[in-house]
């Protein structure tokens, strides 16, 4: 019975990682764009953003927060997963730590592509992002744990 849940972690962990990797490619894929479509444009009804126009002129912003929020996510349940006891017990941290490293390698890959550039807001947009998706997780995990106590 042990060996039957150690070996679906190891499955889950292998699963994830694949995720992770796949996730990153596709962030550094489109970090290789040399330029992407105004999304402004495509948002012309500034009445329909009056909550959100603080993102109106910074949507890039926003897109970083969303994709790293999504790598959050991803990185959290590898890590969760991993073999290792220290990671384990510790994903929420070494998400944040690993995608924000990711993220300024990103940046810095950045600076080399055409029409691109990179900043130091992308990467705060980043780690926005990373530490949103944590507290997400956080308090899902604990708003179970007290459901499961409860019942």
């Amino acid at each position: 019975m042990i060996r039957k849940s150690l070996n679906n972690k190891n499955i889950r962990f292998k699963i994830s990682l694949v995720l992770s990797i796949l996730y990153a490619m596709i962030i550094f894929y489109l970090s290789s764009r040399s330029s992407f479509v105004d999304s402004r444009s495509v948002f012309d009804f500034q009445s329909l953003l009056f909550p959100f126009y603080i993102f109106y002129n910074q949507l890039d912003k926003l897109a970083h927060i969303f994709l790293y929020a999504g790598f959050g996510f991803s990185l959290y349940h590898t890590i969760k997963n991993s073999p290792n006891s220290l990671l384990c017990n510790h994903a929420m941290l070494f998400a944040v730590v690993v995608g924000s490293i990711y993220g300024a390698s990103d940046e810095f890959h950045q600076s080399f592509v055409p029409g691109r550039t990179a900043s130091i807001w992308d990467l705060a947009a980043d780690n926005i992002g990373l530490i949103t998706a944590q507290i997400v997780i956080f308090i899902k995990d604990n708003y179970e744990s007290k459901k499961r106590h409860s019942d």
